[in-house]
């Protein structure tokens, strides 16, 4: 009979399952980013990461944000603890910004800047337009453009532009960076896409 007797010597040997990194993001915002980040996730789908998102109740701060962010990984175990950390915040008009960014190095936490805030990343998932806006103006663009109604992402808010929205944020900040303010306008949101997109 040709052939010894199957499987006597010749184990197959099983690759390695990867487990998806597990990305906490804790946002500024209460209801337009914790929309976006769970959207974003459920469009590029990767089975490399997860990301959890937390809202936190500290008010606009991004010192306390970071804070919350730090407590919220260090309470995590075993298989509940994070790989990356990153925290979404806008510039508005914090005096606390610095110290917040400090704190993120310090505690590697990627802090994702947005200025002057998260709807200029809203904005370009629609046009490729660098124009600096007050925030009642940039509220008013992103409702036009059918984008949100008040803090509510609409149904059709178009998350497949996620890449075209990166490619504008590049242009409008060549040298973006977790734990920096970019020029006006401009997000840091490219480096969470990045993070969560399929390799």
């Amino acid at each position: 009979m040709a052939g010894g007797p199957r499987g006597r010597g010749t184990r197959r040997i099983r690759p390695q399952r990867q487990l998806a990194k597990r990305i906490l993001v804790v946002t500024e915002g209460t209801e337009t980013e914790p929309q976006y980040v769970e959207r974003l996730g459920g469009f590029l789908r990767s089975k490399g990461a997860t990301a959890i998102v937390k809202k936190v109740g500290v008010g606009t701060d991004p010192l306390k944000v970071v804070r919350k962010c730090v407590e919220i990984r260090d309470r995590a175990q075993g298989d509940a603890a994070f790989d990356i950390c990153v925290c979404l915040v806008d510039v508005d008009q914090h005096a606390t910004l610095p110290a917040a960014c400090k704190l993120a190095k310090q505690e590697s936490i990627l802090l994702l800047i947005s200025n002057l805030k998260f709807e200029v990343w809203l904005r370009w998932h629609a046009e490729d337009k660098r124009s600096a806006l007050t925030t009642t103006q940039l509220d008013h663009r992103v409702e036009q453009l059918n984008l949100a109604s008040g803090k509510t992402l609409l149904p059709r808010f178009p998350i497949d532009r996620v890449y075209a929205a990166c490619d504008t944020a590049r242009k409008a900040d060549p040298g973006m960076a977790a734990c920096r303010m970019g020029p006006g306008p401009s997000s840091a949101m490219p480096l969470l896409v990045d993070l969560l997109k399929p390799s």
